[in-house]
């Protein structure tokens, strides 16, 4: 176990054993109320309880605890009877439970009827003794020390520790075994063996023979302190009731079917069938008393799943459990309590009587016939009725008002005042009948059916003149003011002469009236809700109940502030303290608990829109009319339960695989959808605890209402935690419960592959792009070779043809020129002319030479390069040497040839020019650029970089525009000038490195361009091209 899993289990064992010992007492089960008159809860075999329920107890964590004599031992936490894993594979000695006890720290001592006794601590079970050594065990009682004692067929035992102590007669205790045994409050150790009655007093060492006895002989202690002896079904008392005051054990379990509850009622089975209970005035008479023949008693088949009795036990809420041979029983007290005489016998309009008690209208639903009813001091007696009573209000002065079929009366001090109905209403008497009425101190308003409201004041009755101005709801404060609730969401304050009406522009929206209460605030409900008028303006007063309360027919507050609604849905109770908080807040839903049908309001409130179904006796107990009669609450008794809910995960399945709920949990590889069960051992109202959860790193909560399975989809591989509380009935929230489980990854998820294919997709990525700009390359290089070619043979055609021929015509006209005088006017235009055509002639050889300079063809590249040098330096190409790798030129794009061989005919040119040595031209292709290098033994390079020469500059500028790198290197031995010209996919992010300076030098060298120009200059003349 964790040390994570154990720190949760002592908090949520300390959270509850605080909560207990912090709570306000609770009743058991009223006196005052009839055992037909409790919640009867029973679970069989169709609802999964085991049969022959034996044993029972309720551990400090809130599980009840169910042992069987063949199901073995199972807990239940309010709904559902669940198997116990421990957290070890421990497993018990047999499935025959014959007895339970809860022990402190949240232990649990387990007897066996097969023999054998085991403790459960911590999860996981420990034997003490085995079935040879205790046989048959019948009973566990803790001392006041907290160490069991044990009667078993093989005699009595006490756990010291770690050990098992046999009580013998050097104890004195000299019976071969023990039947009974009972620890009580004071000290006092009590055994039996059915033949004789055992004592050790408190403080001694040594038991000593008190009595003899018959068999079946059991002991118990009342809440008083005293002991009694049970023979059979006669219970003699022992041993008197105590100065002090004994607490109370809840969840001890008394496997002889009797027990005293902490309000003194005796609780007996088999008397002789069913259960029968004494009340303590039925059995505090005297020192002997039997059950046998009680009043109170459920003793027929159809009242309990059988009526055999195997076990009883109190819990700490006060609820009697039950167990039998079929199942397991619950009998507990109502919150709200039900009038029996009058269910379904069509109660409305409760008031408070001047006399005390309360008032109310009894309508036969058949016939319409109708009548008064008074309750007081738990009777029901109906009242004198000469005016047919239909309807009935209380005034703000305390006047009790009635309207009938034949008149009103104000019952009041003074006493009754008889006021006449309105001659029409009176004239159809026999077949109208009030339908509601409002008082005030001097007026009243009165509902009939077809005839709508009429309205009494200063001794006679007018009606509203238009339909519009008929009120759906009526209202009177203390002051005489009045509130009419109108058509259309109008609110209507009357007070003396001033009138002051409210509408939808001011907020006003709950649709048809069915409540007005002033008031500060202001409270109304309709049929659309409940509103409170704050300021000068209505906003709505939403409730924490999920799907509302719906329609509110009453409202009371009791003594203590707080106010009670009555609604469709049951009966709403709001603290002061929630009801200050939404009125400061508008975003605050008035927090508050809901009674219905669970907590014995059957059918919920009235639903036909009737108002004031809610009073208050004058003994502070709280009545509501309802769908199905009257009922009533003692708000002493209904303090909201503290106990705060502590959440166990069940288990976590994903599939058809099923998993524990231990810490650390880890799941099959892959797995997406999970399922997580929890509960909250909530017996006291088990149907309303709800729950929310989420995985850690989630903002916002999962509301899952009473769904007490959580689900998940999609998930992630890695570590996940499950956080999951409780919310009690009362809103009290209970601690988070957490539960981290581990998703291991399939070998495609995990975080080594996702790298690989993230480096594979990257690797690929690159290897299209590269591809991709290959192919665009080698497109590009191939529009524009055929571009190149395309232009050479224009070349080619315009020097063969056009260029020979105007070549021919001028050498012609010289010819002719050469024979006419030299002083002739025709000679001296003829040479103009002459001249002008040889200009042309010389730019339409520029013309063609720029058609075939982009070097389509490797060898014209070179070609290209000698001819140049020679043209530029005659001769010059003698000294020059080439070195070329194999395909390395091939490998330059077409569109880069023209200014790579400009470049390097700068280079070459200068260098013949400045050294009188060979000049070394090379050539290399490598696997991203191809590098030419030109090479003397001089200092050309630097020449080129005097002030007024440009051909560095020009290299550098052509190196740049092309992205190549252009590089320098000069000294003693000579010069040596390197272009690298990238030919990989990246080439056009390249850049020309910047050149190092030169060092001084005095050679000088001519200028490029004078060079070129003398060059063309030639050419012109006709020497290039012979």
């Amino acid at each position: 176990m964790s040390i994570i899993y154990r720190f949760h289990l002592w908090l949520r064992t300390t959270l509850v054993v605080l909560t207990c010992a912090f709570a306000p007492a609770a009743l058991a089960l009223d006196p005052a109320i009839a055992l037909d008159g409790y919640r009867h809860e029973r679970w069989g075999e169709l609802e999964g309880a085991p049969r022959y329920v034996d044993a029972l107890a309720r551990s400090q964590d809130g599980w009840l605890w169910v042992g069987s004599r063949y199901a073995g031992l199972l807990r239940f936490d309010g709904l559902r009877f669940l198997p116990f894993d421990t957290a070890d594979g421990s497993r018990l000695q047999n499935n025959n439970i014959s007895a339970l006890r809860p022990g402190p720290g949240g232990e649990l001592w387990i007897g066996h009827g097969s023999g054998g006794l085991s403790v459960l601590r911590k999860g996981r079970y420990r034997h003490l003794l085995t079935p040879e050594q205790s046989g048959s065990v019948f009973a566990i009682s803790l001392g006041a020390d907290g160490a069991p004692w044990i009667a078993g067929w093989r005699g009595l035992f006490r756990v010291e520790g770690d050990r098992v102590v046999r009580i013998g007669p050097e104890l004195g205790y000299d019976a071969v075994r023990a039947e009974y045994v009972l620890a009580d409050g004071a000290g006092r150790v009590w055994a039996t063996d059915g033949a004789a009655l055992y004592l050790r007093e408190a403080g001694a060492q040594r038991f000593h023979r008190l009595r003899a006895v018959r068999g079946d002989a059991m002991l118990l202690e009342a809440r008083d302190g005293s002991v009694w002896l049970v023979l059979g079904k006669q219970f003699e008392r022992v041993a008197p009731p105590s100065p002090r005051s004994v607490p109370f054990q809840p969840g001890s379990a008394n496997t002889y079917q009797s027990l005293f509850d902490r309000d003194g009622n005796v609780w007996s089975g088999n008397c002789p069938v069913g259960i029968c209970v004494l009340r303590p005035a039925d059995w505090q008479r005297g020192g002997r008393f039997t059950p046998v023949g009680a009043a109170e008693r459920l003793d027929q088949s159809w009242q309990m799943t059988s009526l055999s009795v195997l076990a009883l036990m109190e819990d700490g809420d006060g609820s009697i459990w039950v167990g039998t041979p079929s199942g397991l029983e619950r009998l507990r007290d109502h919150a709200v309590h039900m009038v029996p005489q009058l269910l379904d016998r069509g109660i409305s309009h409760p008031a408070r009587h001047p006399d005390g008690g309360i008032v109310a209208v009894r309508v036969q639903r058949l016939d319409g016939t109708a009548g008064l009813v008074r309750l007081e001091n738990g009777r029901v007696s109906d009242l004198p009725d000469s005016i047919a009573t239909h309807v009935l209000d209380r005034a703000p002065d305390g006047t009790l008002v009635l309207g009938g079929r034949y008149g009103i009366e104000r019952h009041g001090r003074a006493g009754v005042e008889r006021i006449a109905l309105p001659p029409a209403v009176s004239a159809a008497a026999d077949s109208i009948r009030p339908r509601r009425l409002t008082a005030g101190n001097d007026e009243i308003w009165l509902w009939t059916g077809r005839m709508g409201a009429w309205h009494y004041r200063n001794g006679a009755w007018t009606r509203p003149p238009v339909k519009e101005d008929q009120p759906q709801e009526v209202a009177f404060d203390a002051a005489g003011r009045s509130y009419l609730g109108l058509r259309g969401n109008r609110l209507r304050i009357v007070d003396g002469e001033t009138v002051r009406e409210y509408g939808a522009r001011d907020g006003l929206d709950v649709g048809k009236f069915s409540l007005i209460v002033p008031g500060t605030p202001l409270v109304v409900s309709g049929e659309d809700g409940m509103q409170v008028l704050a300021g000068n303006r209505f906003r709505s007063l939403a409730v924490s109940v999920p799907d509302g309360i719906g329609a509110a027919s009453g409202i009371v507050t009791d003594a203590a502030g707080v106010r009670w609604i009555n609604a469709e849905r049951g009966i709403y109770r709001v603290t002061l303290d929630d009801w200050t908080r939404s009125m400061n807040d508008p975003d605050v839903r008035l927090r508050g608990r809901l009674f219905d049908a669970a907590d014995g309001y059957l059918g919920g409130g009235v639903s036909r829109l009737l108002s004031r179904t809610a009073a208050m006796a004058s003994d502070g107990t709280l009545w509501f009319a309802g769908e199905r009669g009257l009922a009533w609450i003692d708000p002493r008794k209904t303090a909201p339960n503290p106990a705060t809910p502590a959440v166990e995960v069940l288990a976590v399945s994903s599939g058809a695989r099923h998993y524990g709920a231990r810490m650390g949990l880890t799941l099959e590889q892959g797995t997406e959808n999970v399922q997580i069960d929890y509960t909250a051992p909530s017996l006291r109202m088990p149907q309303k605890v709800s729950f929310r959860y989420r995985l850690a790193g989630s903002r916002d909560w999962e509301e899952a209402g009473t769904r007490r399975s959580a689900f998940f989809q999609r998930l992630r591989p890695g570590t996940h935690s499950f956080e999951v509380m409780a919310i009690n009935e009362s809103g009290v929230a209970g601690p988070v419960t957490t539960l981290a489980f581990y998703i291991p990854p399939r070998w495609f998820q995990t975080w080594w592959f996702l790298a690989a294919c993230l480096l594979a997709f990257v690797l690929m990525a690159a290897w299209a792009y590269r591809l991709r700009t290959r192919r665009l390359a080698e497109r590009i290089e191939g529009e524009l070779m055929a571009r190149m070619r395309e232009r050479e043979s224009i070349a080619r055609s315009l020097h063969d043809t056009f260029l020979q021929g105007v070549q021919g015509m001028l050498l012609r006209m010289h010819s002719v020129l050469t024979g006419l005088p030299a002083n002739s006017p025709v000679r001296t235009g003829l040479e103009r002319v002459l001249e002008n055509a040889e200009q042309v002639l010389e730019e339409g050889r520029d013309e063609v030479q720029g058609l075939r300079q982009g070097f389509a063809n490797v060898d014209a590249f070179w070609q290209g390069l000698l001819r140049d040098v020679e043209l530029i330096l005659p001769g010059g190409s003698q000294r020059l040497a080439l070195a070329a790798a194999p395909g390395s030129v091939d490998r330059l794009p077409v569109r880069l040839r023209r200014d790579v061989h400009a470049i390097v005919r700068e280079a070459l040119v200068n260098a013949l020019r400045h050294t009188p040595g060979p000049v070394r031209l090379s050539a290399d292709a490598g696997q991203r650029d191809v590098t030419l290098t030109v090479g003397d033994e001089g200092s050309g390079g630097c020449a080129m970089d005097k002030p007024g020469h440009f051909g560095l500059q020009g290299m550098r500028e052509r190196a740049l525009q092309i992205g190549a790198r252009l590089r320098i290197d000069s000294g003693p031995a000579g010069t040596r000038i390197t272009l690298a010209i990238p030919v990989g996919p990246g080439q056009a992010d390249q850049a020309s490195r910047p050149v190092p300076p030169c060092p001084p030098s005095t050679r000088t060298a001519s200028s490029t361009t004078g060079t070129i120009a003398s060059t063309h200059r030639k050419a012109a003349s006709g020497t290039v091209d012979r």
